[in-house]
């Protein structure tokens, strides 16, 4: 991909903290969260909800919100997508949608940590969620090289393909209050039809490198 025009091209370097909700999907529930398209490809599988408090990276810090229903299949191979995602930042909003084909949306967000429990609230005129997340305190190490897969995103007429490496120290993590109103963001309970043990990710560092242009 020629990234050449873009005042912030990959690879982007971040580093932060974060939480991962990953779930077998409950395939019914996910369907208003994506295109008519998306529908089509949609396998199912393992899913996630990602939030993040990005405190470095080559726009700047952000936080972010992001939905992953399963596996999408293109041309025999499975991959992920991202198919809701909000950041805090304009600028991380246009320069992910140029390079990697990501659609950002904007929300305000609140992040709080206070002692083992965190709260997080992201809103926009759509609606809002708030999240109460508890830690645990034995830490361990965590790996995109044990959990690795590939981003397929496809927008403005550009399919793109990312494979981020990442890596940073993990704890379980638990989930007090999950809560959303409006139209705004998947809510948990509902798209999971099993939770799997939350993780909790701080510090990390993560790289997201130059995109393959996929044939659409």
């Amino acid at each position: 991909m020629n990234t050449s025009s873009n005042t912030y091209p990959p690879p982007w370097d971040l580093e932060g903290e974060g939480f991962i909700f990953p779930f077998w999907v409950n395939k019914k529930k996910v369907f208003d969260w994506m295109n008519e398209q998306e529908r089509k490809d949609f396998v199912g599988g393992l899913g996630a909800i990602i939030l993040v408090n990005y405190k470095s990276s080559n726009v700047g810090p952000y936080y972010e919100l992001l939905f992953i229903p399963g596996d999408f299949k293109h041309r025999g191979e499975n991959y992920k997508k991202i198919t809701k995602i909000y950041v805090s930042s304009q600028l991380s909003l246009q320069e992910g949608r140029k390079n990697w084909a990501i659609p950002k949306e904007l929300a305000e967000f609140e992040w709080k940590n206070e002692g083992d429990l965190t709260f997080v609230k992201a809103w926009n005129q759509a609606g809002d969620l708030s999240v109460k997340i508890s830690k645990y305190f034995i830490s361990f190490p965590v790996s995109t090289a044990f959990l690795p897969f590939t981003l397929l995103q496809n927008l403005d007429g550009l399919l793109l393909k990312t494979k981020f490496i990442g890596k940073g120290m993990g704890k379980l993590s638990s989930v007090e209050v999950w809560s959303t109103q409006g139209n705004f963001f998947p809510n948990l309970n509902e798209v999971a039809k099993l939770r799997l043990p939350s993780i909790q990710v701080s510090p990390f560092s993560l790289v997201f490198p130059t995109p393959i242009k996929v044939p659409i």
